[in-house]
């Protein structure tokens, strides 16, 4: 008796022992990293930032214990918002002065800058620290260059497995234009069929775990980007998904963004004093559409709610997987979108406009609608409900092309569930990361001198000992597609052209006015010759171009008015 005594002490002493040394370990790793991003989504499209009909427990989850970042600033679309996440960089010096997809001579004075890929002039949050011995995977989204030298796998990845372009088919090969009508996967650089019929976030993150896993066998902590597909057209989704939204929006995309700003002022992610953007000119009231006109565009809605829906699923599964293996804790989750939500229909697509590809290629039949050869977006109306209240949507350097929800999970938060106002940006994803991994970012493996670092860290946000990462006064330039703007402090001017703008320099207060409603340029010129004086110095240091209007007008700004009738993306059961 007295020696089983003796071996439960023992073997009791032992299991302490073992729990101690465990959590010291635990504290003394270097932290994991998981970048999640959303594509194409709207500020008020999860449940923690305002959605009163599509349901994400799992993000709601990660709020309750992480930060929400209500301020947090993107780029107006994919790709230069990735050029800066990924390099703490301004897009301009990183490569990615505009779309790769767009070229013209102009932006052959600034060798690298407008190449449609990451240059050699800066560093990958891959890169970085794969050099401190983590291990690096992503899966999903790239739209950062598919040549051999552009891929993951020469960036910092050592596993990967990507959709080369900004979009595509979210079950097959299938492209979203005419002059590109077949998208390229890649994994670790080498082209591969993308035939296994799954949905795009299932696929992505059936890969992402994958690599997860076995990245965790090797004792490695490790930097997982996750780049969701959706929810960017063409909008697909499983059927048991979509079903699940069925009559949710016959309200309309009126009444639905009026929803949403409810919520927003009563959960405390806007000012309660925030006053409501006007809607462009680009779709008609919802109490004009006809009755055919409401029913498509409830499922197209029903659709885009079941694709945030699945995404919501497979976050849970990340996490899941994470606290299956005990790695949990040890993780800093990072979630966002990477830019505001889309007003597209397909037909605005190069080459799509006279429909002939889009009909022999798929079906755009109504009851067709959601399934893997279905092509519709979602249009200008729901993306601005998407957006509420903020102006506009992707594309545009207003607040609703640019401002995204944040997430940070992170086992350094003191107040789990808390929200934060301050201005934040893209480009402090960088630079964060690096100081919560003690990592530096070191020289280029050419020799070639690094650009400086636009972004600034905010892990002293995240862990309470500042309200913010930046003074208040602070400044910040942005450019894209000719649309300019430049902040100070609480102070922001945009010169956007029509109809989105005036073709002249606006001024807003977006402490007072984050819908950016009140023009505040002829009551203080002198700010905003002074502003703009400062934006063309950085203009200069940035090397941004000159844009051609009248291109831009022929093709990126291509929108007309919708209220003299919706473009027939959806062809009739007649």
């Amino acid at each position: 008796m007295k020696s089983r005594f003796l071996v439960l002490a023992v073997a009791t002493a032992l299991a302490q022992c073992a729990v101690t040394t465990a959590a010291k370990s635990s504290s003394d790793r270097e932290p994991n990293i998981i970048i999640l991003l959303a594509d194409d989504m709207g500020f008020n499209d999860i449940q923690p930032f305002g959605q009163s009909v599509i349901q994400t427990p799992n993000l709601n989850a990660l709020a309750k214990e992480g930060m929400r970042f209500t301020n947090f600033h993107v780029h107006a679309t994919c790709s230069p918002t990735r050029a800066q996440m990924l390099t703490g960089v301004d897009n301009h010096l990183a490569g990615m002065g505009s779309m790769g997809e767009i070229h013209f001579p102009e932006m052959d004075k600034y060798p690298g800058n407008y190449i449609g890929s990451l240059n050699d002039r800066v560093k990958t949050v891959a890169e970085v620290l794969k050099e401190k011995s983590y291990a690096t995977f992503m899966a999903g989204k790239w739209h950062l260059g598919g040549k051999p030298d552009q891929s993951p796998a020469a960036r910092g990845f050592d596993r990967s497995f990507v959709l080369v372009q900004g979009g595509g088919s979210h079950w097959d090969e299938s492209g979203l234009a005419s002059v590109g009508p077949k998208s390229t996967f890649l994994e670790d650089g080498k082209r591969v069929p993308r035939d296994t019929g799954e949905f795009s976030s299932d696929l992505y993150t059936d890969k992402f775990l994958s690599y997860m896993k076995d990245a965790q066998v090797q004792g490695k902590p490790f930097l997982g980007y996750l780049a969701f597909q959706a929810v960017h057209d063409p909008l697909q989704a499983p059927a048991e998904y979509i079903k699940k939204y069925r009559g949710k929006f016959a309200g309309g995309y009126d009444k639905h963004r009026q929803e949403l700003f409810a919520n927003m002022k009563r959960l405390g992610v806007i000012p309660a004093a925030t006053k409501m953007s006007a809607p462009p000119p680009l779709f008609k009231p919802w109490a004009e559409l006809s009755t055919e006109e409401r029913k498509e565009q409830e499922r197209l809605m029903e659709i885009y709610a079941g694709m945030l829906d699945n995404l919501d699923a497979n976050i849970g599964r990340v996490v899941a997987e994470l606290k299956k293996s005990g790695a949990y804790d040890n993780t800093i989750i990072v979630f966002f979108s990477d830019n505001g939500p889309s007003a597209a229909y397909m037909g605005l697509y190069p080459g799509n406009g006279d429909g002939k590809w889009i009909k022999q290629q798929f079906d755009t039949s109504f009851d067709n609608l959601g399934a893997p050869k279905s092509f519709a977006g979602i249009g200008p109306g729901w993306a601005h409900a998407s957006s509420a209240p903020f102006k506009l949507f992707k594309m545009i350097v207003t607040e609703g092309g640019t401002i995204s929800p944040m997430i940070v999970k992170a086992p350094m938060i003191k107040k789990p569930g808390s929200m934060n106002d301050s201005f934040l940006a893209v480009e402090d994803i960088f630079p964060t990361i690096l100081e919560l991994t003690n990592a530096e970012r070191g020289k280029t493996p050419n020799g070639v001198p690094l650009e400086p670092l636009k972004g600034q860290s905010f892990v002293r946000v995240i862990n309470g000992k500042a309200d913010s990462a930046r003074d208040a006064n602070y400044e910040r330039g942005e450019e894209l597609f000719g649309n300019k703007a430049y902040r100070q402090g609480k102070w922001k001017i945009s010169w956007l052209p029509k109809p989105y703008g005036e073709e002249r320099w606006q001024l807003f207060d977006t402490q007072e006015d984050r819908g950016e409603t009140q023009d505040l340029a002829t009551q203080h010129p002198q700010l905003v010759a002074a502003m703009a004086e400062k934006y063309e110095k950085w203009a200069k240091e940035s090397k941004v171009i000159d844009w051609d209007y009248d291109f831009l007008a022929k093709s990126l700004f291509n929108y007309f008015d919708w209220r003299k009738g919706i473009p027939k993306q959806i062809e009739s059961k007649d």
